[in-house]
């Protein structure tokens, strides 16, 4: 049992274990076991216990790929420590995004679908959700995962997130950015770096702001035929699953 990160909360341990052994019997029956998840799934802010399920699985299902995996939002690294307790036995190393000063500036595409927090319009939830970069890395370093493991990148994702300092493949990412921008600059960047077969979770999908569902939509016409896009069961919350196309050969393009 590793000590408790800042601001844990424990989440009914017992319930969430038959939760788990619950959805990978009837959902995920390919997900392998992995010591530590349960309880890093009870440890959870933010990240449902059905979509955490869904990450696991769609991140399980592309690791066979080239290239490393992204988280894109991590906020306080709870989802962040998952993923990376699922990597232990990889070489692949854990990119991780966030402002670290909250939600930026909304777009004209980001209207006001879902008010999560009772503000009242999009533009009150600027700098909304701040995080601290070493609340994060203080979750990775409680479950043992070496600074090596991962690359902590604060800053807006159209400066960090950018040829020469992103990485060079990608076979999973995972993003929860809620706005158009970030999500928009972050698929582009992607499609010319995930592989053959590699995943994409979009977080608030048709939820919260319009901005997220724009981003993808755009996206998937702009590429149209590379992606398939499926949705969770809906009691599993709001988000997307992309997944790009296999080809023998690969360009990108």
């Amino acid at each position: 049992m590793t000590p408790l990160e800042p601001n844990t909360v424990i989440k009914y341990p017992a319930l969430v274990h038959e939760m788990h052994d619950a959805l990978r019997d009837r959902l995920f029956p390919n997900l392998p076991e992995k010591p530590g998840r349960k309880d890093l799934l009870s440890r959870l802010l933010g990240t449902g216990i059905s979509e955490a399920m869904y990450l696991l699985d769609q991140l399980h299902a592309s690791l066979d790929q080239e290239g490393d995996v992204c988280e894109l939002g991590v906020a306080q690294g709870a989802t962040s420590a998952l993923l990376a307790n699922e990597l232990r036995n990889t070489s692949k190393r854990l990119w991780l995004y966030d402002t670290f000063t909250g939600l930026p500036k909304p777009s004209p595409k980001d209207q006001l679908k879902d008010d999560i927090f009772g503000l009242g319009s999009i533009e009150r939830y600027e700098g909304q959700m701040q995080c601290e970069a070493e609340e994060v890395q203080t979750r990775l370093a409680a479950i043992g995962i070496a600074p090596d493991r991962f690359v902590l990148q604060p800053g807006l994702v159209e400066a960090t997130l950018t040829a020469g300092l992103g990485p060079a493949t990608v076979c999973f990412a995972y993003i929860d950015f809620d706005f158009y921008a970030p999500i928009r600059h972050t698929l582009e960047y992607l499609h010319t770096h995930l592989a053959p077969g590699g995943r994409i979770v979009v977080d608030d999908y048709d939820f919260f702001s319009t901005g997220a569902k724009t981003a993808v939509d755009e996206f998937l016409q702009a590429h149209s035929g590379k992606y398939q896009m499926t949705l969770p069961r809906p009691f599993a919350g709001h988000f997307c699953m992309i997944e790009r196309a296999k080809r023998s050969f690969w360009r990108r393009s």
